[in-house]
């Protein structure tokens, strides 16, 4: 087994389940990419390795958070089916369980994929199998704006703006496609709205602002070099100008990974932020939220997570 960071949830962990015994699979049938086969394969190649495992299928939002709050405490692992959005759902519900929660792992489905990218995940269901045999264990750290708690990323401005503007039905049907149509759309437009920021006691307004555990974004784009989800700490990262130009720019600068070279960009460590400002939407770990100025901090509790190697 690899080493791993200390944390108040590993030693624990480690200590009690050593190896993959007892693995419950949840999975999230509307999920965008979702696959039986997928589902299929992962759960007879842990079968073959004399794995234990048992697959559960969501029936309604918020579904995983019960099931996470409330397993039995034999499982050692808890694997997600399902993207970004289910995998919040998961560690909601994790969160609220006494004493060391299990192992987080993904079987990556929906749109963007964003942590399964961060952590070097097999996409392929039997490799992925393997990776959970193998409890390559991290820790995974974790944001709270208020009283929630977010995987990846909370933002506020176009970013968000985008997310509202893709239906669940269209997320599902055209994926990636249907954000970069709606960002067309919303940059031609020029609807943007002034946030506020208040990062450490300074204030100043952008047009996008993101609070990140994670160097990835919307994929295998790098939106930070200067963090990851298995070390603490959050960044902030903001654009000042959402005019087509710079908008045009910096996603060329994200797609090639030099986002923090763009004159317009500020990527800083932070500790405690407030986004505000009329009319702003928010997002949380791609799927929209009701828009609050509550404060966004780092999650004080640890969980663990398999990684890729």
């Amino acid at each position: 087994m690899d080493s791993v960071d200390a944390s108040p949830v590993l030693p624990s962990l480690l200590e009690d389940f050593p190896v993959t015994r007892n693995v419950l699979v949840v999975a999230n049938p509307i999920a965008g990419g979702f696959r039986y086969r997928a589902l299929d394969r992962f759960s007879e190649r842990l079968d073959t390795l004399g794995v234990s495992v048992r697959v559960w299928l969501t029936r309604y939002a918020g579904n995983l958070t019960e099931i996470a709050e409330t397993l039995d405490p034999s499982v050692d692992t808890l694997v997600v089916g399902g993207g970004d959005g289910t995998i919040n759902e998961a560690v909601t519900g994790l969160l609220r369980r006494p004493g060391a929660p299990p192992a987080l792992g993904v079987l990556p489905f929906g749109t963007a994929n964003v942590l399964a990218h961060e952590l070097g995940l097999p996409f392929r269901a039997r490799a992925m199998a393997d990776a959970v045999v193998a409890r390559q264990l991290k820790p995974l750290h974790l944001g709270r704006i208020g009283g929630r708690p977010f995987l990846l990323m909370v933002s506020a401005g176009f970013d968000a703006d985008v997310v509202h503007a893709v239906d669940s039905l269209t997320k599902r049907r055209w994926g990636k496609l249907a954000y970069a149509a709606a960002a067309l759309r919303l940059a031609v437009a020029r609807q943007g709205r002034d946030v506020t920021v208040e990062a450490d006691g300074e204030r100043f307004v952008c047009r996008l602002a993101v609070v990140t555990t994670a160097g990835f974004y919307g994929g295998p784009l790098t939106i930070t070099r200067e963090t990851h989800s298995t070390r603490p700490g959050l960044r902030l990262v903001a654009l000042k100008d959402d005019a087509p130009r710079t908008l045009a720019a910096a996603a060329l600068a994200l797609g090639v990974g030099r986002l923090h070279r763009h004159p317009g960009v500020t990527d800083r460590a932070v500790t405690e932020v407030r986004f505000s400002g009329t009319g702003i939407k928010l997002q949380i770990d791609g799927d929209r939220m009701e828009t609050s100025d509550a404060l966004i901090r780092a999650e004080p509790r640890v969980l663990t997570v398999i990684t890729g190697g």
